[in-house]
């Protein structure tokens, strides 16, 4: 049973931490986020579609990787949310896996065992693991890469390892003669490294990581002479192979500078000689252990620190056990990944970004581990003592109330988070489009139908809503239902109850005006300080393909429409510059109400009505030449 233990533990925590992925992974986080809906519609289907990107400039430029195997498990699985979000748990479950690997690599079996409890069941781990996006895909690279720089250098745990007080004066375990193929070590780490960087370019960092423990070697050994002379060039020669092999994608990111220019603001202002954003950020990022955490609702409660105070004290206890054991590489390596790993998140906005320090995931929870780890060399205050009990056993109590100290805490605090309170948030609700999903659930089943849905007028909206898999008779129309309200060609159901419309009801003046980008002006009705413009597309209207662009914002509408009030001289004195149905999902014949409301004194007023691009400013013209149409005098009360 003692042999079988070691050995199934990992695989039960492994098993804990997939059933924490995936469970409800369809609903926590509540609905499609608009980076999936991307990765998924736009950067996955360019490669199912053909293309073979070594950089994909679209949303602002990501690195392939991720995308490519994405696109691969599309084509097998499809594209519901459960199954596109498949491929982020299992990257989850590398990084578990291979943070134990290189704990037990370092420190032994027993710290591994609670690394990698405190991973499957960390906030900051199960954010990354439940969402298409490729930030986790990272970490296994980086953690792979690490594990075989070790072995490069022919690093090994000394025997006495465990022995708190006499690793900080012993030398560093490094043989001077190869023993496992030194050099295929070497190539390991450099894929591993390059794969991480094909992933995230927040795997920059490991380059930091890897040269700051490299010249801390040579600081050690030949300044300080703390230990026998050890292979650092295996170092340098891993950074120069992923350097090239890099090579490819930077020149690529250089030219696509837009991620860059969006994310680098503070080193942008310290380029410029104003280092206080970038002092800002560095403050803000040492604080999101225990301070105040992440400020976006989109993969944290805003604020919420990484750490809950039982957490964050054994984090701290680590990192004064890794300072004071500095002279011990595995020690020194911790915290010079802790830092490097947090330098994207100084540089970058928002400050405290899981997202962005997310290389320093693994360091974190290893250093809350350390203190546990320290106490475990400790030989028991009481050994001395006779007793009853075995010192042994009292000991090893003593751990394990330890271990399920901090794991405790850190469980009961980091899955009620991540579970209930984050996914309940509004405003992870809106950006997660919650009600869409549900809405859609409802739908899946029912017989086809042409629909009209409320919401923000965003094309990923509408392109999130035809990866549910509901059944339409035609493309579903958006509109903005507190502003306008759409009637499709066909009978539709709405999805919305507009408190103040009045359903397909005739305009009171009726009129009857073409312009040139086939939108039609059938009238309009005043009710008190607002008016009702009513409008309808041409049989001849084709709606236009937005562009995917490289911005997630919502494209611009292929025309806006204004209604003026000019005083009795012809002076303008009031505008309203509206279109609040999704003009991408209009189709031939379809009618929609667009309501404007007027900030003008009480008075009687010419009104006017026109169309204009709003890229351009260019108006569309009418049938008989005119870029504004005269409709008749009213009077605002």
């Amino acid at each position: 049973m003692n042999r079988i233990a070691p050995r199934f533990s990992p695989f039960a925590i492994l098993l804990l931490a997939f059933a924490l992925r995936v469970t409800a992974l369809d609903s926590i986080p509540p609905g499609w986020r608009d980076d999936e809906v991307i990765e998924t519609t736009v950067h996955a289907q360019l490669v199912l579609d053909g293309g073979r990107p070594l950089y994909f400039v679209q949303a602002e430029g990501h690195e392939p990787l991720y995308h490519y195997l994405s696109a691969g498990w599309i084509a097998l699985v499809g594209r519901s949310l459960l199954s596109v979000r498949l491929i982020s748990v299992f990257f989850g479950l590398l990084a578990v896996a291979a943070a134990h690997r290189l704990t037990r690599q370092l420190f032994g079996a027993r710290p591994a065992l609670l690394v990698a409890l405190l991973l499957a069941v960390s906030f900051w781990t199960l954010m990354y693991s439940r969402v298409k996006i490729r930030h986790i895909a990272e970490l296994p690279f980086a953690l792979l890469a690490f594990s075989h720089l070790f072995r490069a250098i022919n690093y090994q745990r000394s025997a006495i390892s465990h022995q708190p007080s006499a690793i900080s004066h012993q030398p560093l375990a490094i043989s001077p003669l190869f023993t496992a193929k030194p050099s295929f070590r070497i190539l390991h780490c450099s894929l591993f490294i390059s794969l991480a960087l094909y992933t995230y370019l927040a795997a920059l960092s490991l380059f930091i990581i890897i040269a700051a423990f490299a010249l801390y070697l040579l600081f050690t050994t030949y300044v300080l002479h703390l230990s026998t002379r050890p292979r650092i060039w295996p170092l340098f020669l891993s950074l120069a192979l992923a350097a090239i092999l890099y090579l490819p994608l930077a020149n690529a990111i250089r030219n696509n500078a837009a991620r860059l220019n969006i994310v680098g603001g503070p080193l942008a202002a310290l380029r410029e000689g104003n280092p206080q954003p970038l002092i800002e950020n560095m403050i803000g990022t040492l604080a999101m252990f225990g301070g105040a955490g992440d400020n976006e609702a989109l993969y944290n409660i805003p604020g919420r620190p990484v750490f809950n105070l039982v957490g964050f004290y054994f984090f701290l206890g680590g990192v004064i056990i890794a300072a004071a054991r500095w002279r011990d590489p595995r020690y020194a390596f911790l915290l010079i990944w802790l830092v490097s790993g947090l330098a994207p998140g100084f540089a970058s906005s928002p400050p405290a970004s899981l997202g962005h320090t997310i290389t320093a995931l693994p360091a974190a929870y290893i250093l809350a581990a350390l203190p546990v780890h320290a106490l475990s060399g400790q030989p028991s205050a009481i050994s001395h003592q006779p007793s009853a009990i075995s010192p042994y056993v009292t000991r090893h109590f003593s751990l394990l109330i330890l271990h399920c100290s901090l794991f405790i805490a850190i469980a009961l605090h980091d899955l009620p988070d991540y579970f209930f309170r984050w996914p309940a948030l509004s405003e992870v609700r809106y950006l997660y489009k919650a009600d869409l999903h549900a809405m859609a659930k409802t739908l899946r089943n029912e017989p086809p139908a042409t629909y009209v849905l409320a919401g923000v007028l965003s094309k990923w909206d509408r392109v999130a809503f035809t990866l549910e898999g509901v059944q339409t008779e035609s493309a579903p129309r958006w509109v903005n239902a507190e502003w306008a309200i759409v009637f499709p060609s066909q009978s539709a159901r709405f999805l919305f109850t507009p408190a103040d419309w009045q359903i397909d009801a005739p305009p009171q003046n009726a009129i009857t005006i073409h312009f040139d980008n086939d939108l039609i002006f059938d009238g309009w009705t005043q009710r008190g300080r607002d008016v009702i413009a009513h409008w309808r597309m041409d049989p001849a209207y084709a709606a236009a393909e937005p562009d995917m662009g490289a911005s997630v914002a919502s494209p611009s509408f292929p025309a806006f429409a204004f209604l003026h009030l000019l005083d009795a001289n012809g002076n303008f004195m009031a505008g309203s510059d509206r279109f609040d149905a999704d003009a991408f999902t209009l189709q031939p014949g379809d009618r929609f109400l667009q309501r404007h409301s007027f900030d003008a004194p009480p008075g009687t007023y010419t009104l006017e009505v026109g169309l204009y691009d709003p890229i351009t400013g260019e108006r569309y013209l009418a049938d008989d030449g005119r870029d504004a149409i005269t409709l008749a005098t009213i009077t605002l009360p």
